[in-house]
């Protein structure tokens, strides 16, 4: 319920402006698409900032209040607008997270003045990992038209750049990821040794790009499932995805004096040692791997990939043609095998071979 406050005009009003509270002056003949505009704007403001507040259109920046003259069509419309404007904010906001009310402005003898209005909106806190944006144009987050993404910080409301939403999002992101780990290490206190627990704490940590993290959780996995080949794969591929390739090719090359008859963590190093452009070493992990798994049509074109990369192109289109006569709809085969002779037809290279 809003509290019932005595707009007295030229007076000083009782609140300053800062972070939870936004004043606007609206000097205009036609004030309603004005206000409309303001209002979604603020109203993003602090939706982003996620932090309860209010804004007062009629009130200037000393806090002085002014009023706004608003026709009873006006104060309509002023209602209407703002629903239907906040409508196409994307993503889409709940209707119950504003409140719009219109308070009239008294006199210094606290008569009421005909039609001079103050416009209070009050916006709830809300909490999201993405940002909201206004209605205008394309709605997608990193879209460089169309609407904008506003943050109400202090007594400012920021249009955001794209390197500032970015950054936005990774905070909240990392937030959201903290919060689950704090709820995850909760419940490891009372079960520490929980497999499906550890594993949602190393995808965590691998999002966080958390090192220490990282390797602390899996190593605790890999203690309490050293036979598991999966484990061991899925900790080389999070050092992979943060750029540390030399850690995850040690990962790898430990798990394959551990069990060397599997085709999975051969198959891993190989993709290692071929971003590291250790291409040989690849291809002779990639073989291997095959020895194990001759019908595997996903190693069958990576070999067909490093090949292509030795500049052994009839080798790389065999490799690739063996992967489609395993599977005929592998999509990877098929787009390899086509850059392959593009890239020979490039360097004028012809062999007669069966396509």
């Amino acid at each position: 319920m809003t509290q019932q406050i005595k707009f007295i005009q030229e007076e000083i009003f009782h609140r300053e402006e800062g972070k939870y509270v936004e004043f606007k002056k609206v000097e205009s003949q036609k004030p309603v698409n004005k206000i409309v505009d303001h209002a979604e704007e603020y109203i993003i403001g602090f939706l982003n900032a996620s932090v309860k507040g209010d804004i007062y259109l009629g009130i200037n920046d000393s806090g002085e209040i002014k009023g706004i003259t608003l026709s009873r069509s006006d104060r309509d419309k002023i209602q209407k607008n703002i629903t239907d404007k906040l409508t196409n904010i994307d993503p889409v906001i709940p209707l119950s997270c504003y409140s719009v009310d219109i308070h009239f402005v008294h006199d210094a003898e606290y008569k009421q003045i005909e039609d001079l209005c103050i416009v209070q909106i009050q916006v709830s806190q809300i909490e999201e990992d993405y940002l909201y944006k206004t209605s205008e144009g394309i709605h997608w987050l990193y879209e460089t038209e169309g609407g904008s993404n506003y943050l109400k910080k202090a007594s400012s409301c920021i249009k955001l750049n794209n390197q500032q939403i970015e950054k936005e999002i990774k905070y909240r992101h990392q937030k959201h990821l903290r919060k689950e780990l704090e709820t995850i290490d909760n419940q490891l206190f009372k079960s520490p040794n929980n497999i499906q627990l550890l594993i949602k704490k190393a995808e965590i940590a691998k999002f966080m790009n958390d090192i220490e993290l990282i390797d602390e959780t899996y190593k605790k996995l890999i203690l309490l499932k050293p036979n598991s080949s999966k484990t061991r794969v899925a900790y080389a591929s999070a050092h992979k995805s943060i750029g540390d390739l030399e850690c995850a090719l040690s990962v790898l090359n430990d798990a394959v004096e551990f069990n060397k008859n599997n085709s999975d963590i051969l198959k891993a190093r190989g993709e290692i040692l071929f971003i590291s452009k250790r291409t040989d070493e690849a291809l002779k992990s990639y073989q291997d791997a095959l020895q194990l798994n001759p019908n595997d049509y996903t190693i069958l074109t990576q070999i067909g990939i490093t090949f292509r990369e030795l500049g052994k192109y009839k080798e790389s289109i065999e490799f690739f043609n063996y992967a489609l006569l395993k599977s005929l709809s592998y999509r990877a085969a098929k787009y390899e095998k086509k850059k392959t002779y593009y890239k020979m037809f490039q360097g004028g290279i012809v062999i007669n071979i069966t396509s």
